[in-house]
This record gives structure tokens, C-alpha cells and sequence, in this order.
């Protein structure tokens, strides 16, 4: 948590964060899977690293012993070197791999070799300019040159994926994808992405990845980046975008997040509206309505920002320049865990272990087996 502030939400939260979990639990299939999105067929690996990585945030209960079984899942799955893509048929990539070491490191699973072996290949994906790329020609080149036959911007590097990286302790070229965040943060505040249209996902992972160590002094660029968060959370609690003029929980759930990095007490106020929607906006299943739009550029499409017209939902080759929703609302919900974990008082946080969540003693606890996961 590095000293990130805390909200007195108490037993609304608890009852929220459960809720939650149990949607998430009951939402894997047969095998274990978590799946969401539909660009080639769900995202397998993709999810399971994503909400095992979100669950893992939570001390010991169902929820991290899920996150347990994620992980022995993706661990077992690949080559000893390959990394992890979007599923099983998809190259690995440097974003998924590093969700999915993410969830190793939450569940001080660092060590094993299947991680270091990832570790080795998000290094891989560095750039001259200091950021990960999201693929590596000579892995998937032939893969993805049966649909064109150059790729170059999905071959450069991602502000995105650099702050999912950066957030890694054990990754050996941390230290250069921090000075890479420093050169990318935007007047104003916030980090550009290239796979998503809502700032507030690669603005909250740079901001915990800036301020993660044992140090209580908070970045400039961080204090910048959550005065930018807290303008985005309206009266209500919700952050509004594009794609969500409504309100976006996802939005919101990473607004909330950059503001809680920031633990500036002119923040709290927005915080604690963020959270309260947060909380009120859940589901009666325990969901957060989809929100949690992805977009995927054209092979030679550096700037999507630039890009006028995005098509909805398309998949195969078509989904090139559409953005995407997750349907199965498990991306958003997940992110909703995860900021809702860190508002988490330390009287309620009393059962996690030192370090708060996404630290644990190396007994961590053993996965939720088919028969005791229902």
C-alpha cells in the first residue's frame, strides 16, 4: 500500500468486497478460467490474470485462495520461457505477463521459477526510448502476419503496459520504465495509454509505481496525478467518459485509486465519493455494471487518439479499430475490488498480513478446490 490513505468505509465496504468475491468466484468455468472479452474468443489468461491479481489484494479468505488457484493455473500453462498472451492461441505478450506476475508478487510467489523466467521476458519487451512494448517481433510475427504484414506500432512501446510493468519490485529494469513515467505524465497530470480510452487506468498504475517503496514522501508527479484524479470524480462519486457518460466504474475505481497514491487531504473529499458510488453502484449479483472498454488499433496506428471513429465490439480481424467491452462485467468488477481493498481501514484490514494487501506470509493460503469452491 506504501503509506497510501485510507477511508473509514468499514462494514459497507466488508459487505461490498464480499459480495464481490463470491460473483468472481462463482464467474470461473469448469477448469478454473476466468474468461471476458470476445476479440479471438475470451480472454483466458488475460482475465484470470487480471481479476487473480484483484483478489489477491484481499487478506486470507475465498477471495485470495482464488487467486491461489489463478495463479497455479497460469503457472502451469506455456513454455518455461514463452510469457503469457490474451489465451491460450494468442503469443505471449509483456501486459498479460506482467498481470500475471503481479499476481505472483501479491502472493510473494516471486521466487518460483515460472516467474523469473517472466520476469526475464517483460525485460525483454524494453525499448531505446524506455518503455515495454506489448509484443516482440521474432514471437509474434507469426502469428500476427497472417492478418498483415507489418505490426510496427503494436511493436513500439505502450505507455500502458510500461506502468503495469513498472508496478513489478522483482522486474531488473524497473528503474528505467520509472524514468520513462516521468517523461510521459502529461501537463496536467495524468499518463497516456495506447490500449484504453480512459486515462485514469495507466494514471493510477504510475502513480503506485512512483510511490512504491518504503518512503512516505509523495512524487510531484504523483501529487499531480491525483489533483487530475480528484477533478474527474464528480459530486456524485462517478467519473464520466466518453464511452461511459453515465459513469464508468472502472473509470471511477482507477480515479480512486490515483488519489489514494497521492494521500493529499485535499483529496479525500473526492475519495470518499469515488468509494461511497463505488459501494452504492454494486450490483445485486455483486457485479459492477461493464465498463471497462478496450481498444484495439490498427497494426500501424502509433496515436489511437487521434483516431475520429472507433467501431463497438467487433472481433477476429474486424476488431481492429473497435474497442471492446467486458461483457461478462469481470474486468470491471475486479477493478472495483481492487480500490474498494485499498480504501480499507486498518481495523478492517486487521486478518492481512504485514505489508497490507498483496503482501501474505509465504504460507499462503492453498487453492480453492472444485470441491469447496461453490
Amino acid at each position: 500500500m506504501n503509506g497510501a490513505q485510507r477511508l473509514p468505509f468499514g462494514e459497507s465496504a466488508e459487505q461490498a468486497l464480499e459480495r464481490a468475491t463470491e460473483f468472481l468466484r462463482t464467474a470461473r468455468d469448469a477448469d478454473g478460467w476466468w474468461n471476458d472479452y470476445e476479440v479471438r474468443g475470451p480472454g483466458q489468461f488475460w482475465a484470470t490474470a487480471f481479476v487473480g491479481a484483484s483478489l489477491a489484494e484481499l487478506p486470507e479468505g475465498p477471495g485470495r485462495s482464488a487467486a491461489v488457484s489463478a495463479w497455479e493455473l497460469l503457472r502451469q500453462t506455456r513454455g518455461p520461457s514463452d510469457g503469457w498472451g490474451y489465451c491460450p492461441q494468442v503469443p505471449g505478450d509483456a501486459d498479460i505477463t506482467s498481470w500475471v506476475l503481479r499476481l505472483a508478487e501479491a502472493l510473494e510467489a516471486e521466487d518460483d521459477p515460472r516467474a523469473d523466467e517472466g520476469y526475464r521476458f517483460v525485460a525483454a519487451h524494453l525499448q531505446e526510448d524506455g518503455g515495454i512494448s506489448s509484443y516482440l517481433p521474432r514471437i509474434a510475427a507469426p502469428f500476427l502476419e497472417r492478418v498483415a504484414p507489418r505490426w510496427d506500432a503494436w511493436y513500439a512501446s505502450h505507455p500502458c503496459v510500461t506502468t503495469a510493468a513498472a508496478g513489478l519490485r522483482g522486474l531488473p529494469v524497473r528503474e528505467r520504465l520509472l524514468t520513462r513515467l516521468r517523461e510521459l505524465q502529461r501537463p496536467e497530470g495524468s499518463w497516456p495509454a495506447y490500449w484504453w480510452p480512459d486515462r485514469e487506468y495507466p494514471t493510477a498504475l504510475a502513480a503506485e509505481a512512483l510511490t512504491a517503496g518504503p518512503s512516505d514522501e509523495v512524487p510531484p508527479e504523483v501529487s499531480r496525478a491525483a489533483g487530475w484524479a480528484a477533478a474527474r470524480i464528480g459530486e456524485d462519486g462517478a467519473v464520466r467518459t466518453e464511452w461511459e457518460p453515465e459513469g464508468s466504474a472502472f473509470a471511477t475505481a482507477f480515479a480512486l485509486r490515483t488519489v489514494l497514491a497521492g494521500r493529499s487531504p485535499q483529496g479525500r473529499a473526492a475519495a470518499a465519493r469515488a468509494a461511497s458510488h463505488l459501494i452504492d453502484a454494486q450490483e445485486k449479483d455483486g457485479s459492477w455494471r461493464p465498463s471497462a472498454w478496450c481498444r484495439v488499433p490498427g497494426p500501424m496506428e502509433f496515436d489511437p487518439d487521434a483516431r475520429e471513429r472507433w467501431e463497438r465490439g467487433l472481433r477476429g480481424k474486424a476488431a481492429l479499430g473497435s474497442v471492446v467491452l467486458d461483457t461478462k462485467a469481470l474486468y470491471t468488477t475486479a477493478s472495483v475490488v481492487a480500490a474498494l481493498a485499498r480504501t480499507r481501514t486498518p481495523e478492517t484490514s486487521s486478518a492481512a498480513a504485514p505489508g497490507g494487501p498483496g503482501r501474505t506470509a509465504r504460507s499462503a493460503p492453498r487453492p480453492d478446490h472444485e470441491g469447496d469452491r461453490w
